[in-house]
């Protein structure tokens, strides 16, 4: 007799595939290119094109690069010509001047499709009057993720881009507990603002290491995504992200609509999309083919 496979996560909580994948799309931002090195940038614009190119391409979304790297950019462009625009988001990480340079040099290059900027509050005056005052310069006709460091005020910044309503939130994620993981889920979606996650989601699910550290998982923030938008407080949503059982997970997305969770979490940069598609597809999440 033909063995049966196993079934995965996805099909054992009851959710369908097609739903299951709406779930992961544009999910994984391509973080790659942040990482230090000389030849970084241009090893990650060669892999993000592959991954693009491949069955798991509707999963990743933008390549992140560092304005101070726009040259190594344009190398890798000049390097590997093709026909299909690079998807990129700029990094404002030497100031928000030099990313309007950046701007101006990529508006008129056709070899890049400009998604977006990412910009980092500055903690030197209270947050909810920097956001502000970012929001005021910022002049890039480009949707911007501003990304709220984790101190006194941040839910202030919060009011001030909730009130302005045409920027996403971003947060690092890094060495927070669930319960302060679950006020930031709870504090975005309360204000109806969409949020990216910027570092700190190294896996689908969360995991304990063996100090007992936890570490966060995306599926994680989906699923507390859902039960916010549908009204949880905010231990029932750090109980969600402290939990290792997928199916569980999977199940309270099973009874969530993914695009109202998506417009909210809209997605989460890696620094290895492989692994984070490896993950997705060993949860049943990819409707695709190895």
């Amino acid at each position: 007799m033909p063995s049966v496979l196993p079934e995965t996560p996805v099909q054992r909580a009851g959710l369908p595939s097609g739903r299951a994948t709406a779930y992961a799309v544009g999910l994984v931002d391509d973080a790659a290119g942040l990482l230090a090195g000389a030849d970084s940038v241009g090893t990650a614009v060669t892999r993000h094109r592959a991954d693009r190119r491949a069955d798991h391409g509707l999963v990743v979304g933008p390549l992140l690069a560092p304005v101070s790297r726009l040259g190594d950019v344009l190398d890798a462009l000049d390097a590997s010509p093709t026909s299909e625009p690079l998807d990129l988001v700029l990094v404002a990480d030497t100031g928000l001047v030099e990313a309007g340079e950046a701007r101006s040099i990529l508006l008129d290059d056709d070899r890049v499709e400009l998604i977006g900027l990412h910009v980092v509050l500055p903690v030197d005056g209270p947050l909810g009057d920097v956001a502000r005052i970012t929001l005021d310069t910022l002049d890039f006709a480009l949707p911007a993720a501003v990304e709220v460091p984790r101190a006194v005020g941040w839910r202030d910044a919060l009011d001030v881009l909730a009130e302005d309503g045409a920027e996403r939130a971003a947060f690092r994620v890094d060495a927070t507990t669930a319960a302060e993981l679950a006020a930031i889920v709870a504090a975005t979606v309360q204000r109806s603002l969409a949020f990216t996650v910027a570092g700190g989601l190294h896996s689908a699910v969360a995991s304990t290491d063996a100090d007992g550290v936890l570490h966060h998982g995306a599926v994680n923030v989906l699923a507390a995504t859902a039960a916010a938008l549908d009204g949880a407080d905010e231990p029932a949503l750090a109980a969600l992200l402290a939990e290792t059982d997928a199916v569980a997970l999977l199940t309270v997305l099973a009874a969530a609509d993914p695009q109202a969770v998506r417009r909210r979490f809209t997605s989460f940069a890696s620094s290895s999309v492989s692994d984070a598609v490896a993950d997705l597809r060993e949860l049943g999440m990819l409707d695709d083919e190895e």
